[in-house]
């Protein structure tokens, strides 16, 4: 297999990445070494912001009608589609994920810029306003440069829907994708080249948090969007706050699944076993903490258990496997520390045992222990299970630590099951299921407590990207 190049794109052109630390990037799948890594010089960096400047300044891309910056959005969609097999394989092996999910985020790339674009037409850059005088226009305009830092753990989605919602706002960007997984990153790069897009308009930086942090903290920069933990998190809104820099910042959450009395335990462990291990249980959303009655806690996390054995693990590039690998060593690492400060602290822990020995595999596992769990966010394929004696006990403790993106309710009463969802702190609550996708394509979505800044409802993430202008003739003869 043949792996892209790590390269710096400035100004429509790429450059080698001339900065090395020794470090590889790994199959997690057998823990081979694959390619060495590459970053980005400080000197790119910066030359990479300035080339994003200039493109904003000109207006030679923000200065184009949303259907002629659609035609350059269609061109880049169809240029994906063709390399969706490709793409798919690459994600599979910098994260872990499956093949079958990561053919799945491939194959969705070009319908996500397609949406992006319809969606900027819709709405338009500018907008009459109703007014006695006329002549009153509403403007959306770009904040300016903008980055785009992705996570590791959906590498070609999260880059295709950032970069595919800003520059349908008409924003230029440079992206700065995770160390662990950059090569998709490049893909698009060379797809925004290939399409038209002008150069400088989209720009590429590649390395670790030193190239993350020069990236927030020019002061050139005056938007941010980023998808990751809640120290980077926290790190990246020390440096934008001097300037007041506008953020989206996806974060980490513990998230919570309330399983109630009339629930049927079977169906509630079948939808929780398929949520924690989606994505190798490598998704921001996933449930991370099963609150149940306490006299059916035992049951509930046999039944877990029982699911998790029945799913296959094996290679991420398998069409069969179901639960890959995790991204790399350090992830399994830290899930092995936190599993042994379960026990620790008293949990019964159960783990499925027929787990690959090469690799970066961590054996899927059930925790079950009463009270709110760790304080940090458990990314990986673990479930901590605890009881309750009431629903007001049961949503103290989901609402405990922390939380905020999603929840989630399982019950045969599915009015009451909502009502209790709507007493969650979380963006998004799903009743008797645990799909990765919206359930409405309205959905709006807001991050709350420490799970981030803004939201990622579709129309909300295109409004990131710009700041609203009203421009027009003044009314005559106001009293102030």
């Amino acid at each position: 297999m043949t792996f892209p190049a790590l390269c710096t794109w400035i100004g429509g052109v790429a450059e080698e990445s001339p900065e090395a630390d020794g470090s590889w990037l790994h199959d997690p799948n057998t823990g081979e070494a694959l390619v060495p890594t590459a970053s980005s010089s400080l000197e790119q960096v910066d030359r990479a912001v300035s080339a994003a400047r200039r493109a904003h300044d000109d207006g030679r891309w923000r200065g184009l009608a949303p259907e002629e910056r659609a035609v350059r959005l269609g061109a880049l969609a169809a240029w994906l589609d063709d390399r969706a097999e490709e793409i798919a394989r690459l994600d599979a092996l910098n994260s872990g994920v499956p093949l079958a999910v990561t053919r799945l985020f491939g194959g969705a790339n070009g319908a996500t810029l397609r949406d992006a674009a319809r969606r900027a037409v819709v709405r338009g850059d500018v907008a009459e306003l109703p007014a006695e005088q006329g002549g009153v226009r509403l403007h959306r305009v770009p904040w300016g440069p903008t980055a785009l830092i992705l996570p590791w753990n959906a590498p070609s989605a999260m880059a295709v829907k950032k970069t595919a919602f800003a520059l349908a706002a008409g924003a230029t960007v440079v992206l700065k994708p995770s160390s662990f997984s950059p090569w998709s990153a490049q893909l698009l790069l060379e797809g925004v080249h290939e399409a038209g897009v002008p150069d400088g308009v989209v720009g590429l930086v590649q390395g670790g948090g030193g190239v993350g942090r020069a990236l927030v903290a020019d002061e050139r920069i005056a938007a941010i969007s980023m998808t990751g933990s809640t120290p980077t998190g926290r790190a990246i809104a020390a440096a934008a706050a001097p300037r007041f820099a506008r953020l989206q910042l996806e974060l980490g959450s513990n998230n919570a699944a309330i399983v109630r009395a009339d629930a049927d335990l079977e169906q509630a462990a079948e939808a929780l076993a398929d949520g924690v291990l989606k994505l190798s249980g490598q998704w921001c959303e996933a449930p991370r903490r099963v609150l149940v009655d306490r006299a059916r806690r035992d049951e509930l996390a046999r039944l877990l258990i029982a699911a998790f054995a029945r799913r296959t693990i094996g290679s991420s590039l398998d069409d069969a496997t179901e639960v890959g690998p995790v991204a790399f060593a350090a992830r399994r690492d830290e899930l092995d520390d936190q599993r042994d400060r379960l026990a620790a602290a008293g949990a019964e822990v159960l783990r499925v045992s027929a787990v690959p020995e090469r690799g970066w595999f961590f054996a899927p596992t059930v925790a079950v222990l009463d009270g709110p769990g760790l304080a940090d966010e458990v990314f990986g394929p673990m479930l901590l299970v605890g009881g309750y004696d009431d629903e007001d006990e049961a949503v103290r403790l989901a609402n405990t630590g922390q939380v905020g993106l999603a929840g989630y309710v399982f019950g045969a009463d599915q009015e009451g099951a909502a009502a209790l969802g709507t007493r969650l702190v979380a963006g998004e609550v799903k009743v008797n299921g645990t799909s990765v996708l919206d359930m409405s394509p309205a959905s709006a979505q807001s991050f709350f407590g420490a799970s981030g800044l803004g939201g990622h409802g579709d129309d909300d993430v295109l409004d990131f990207f710009t700041g609203k202008q009203v421009v027009g003739t003044d009314r005559a003869g106001l009293p102030l």
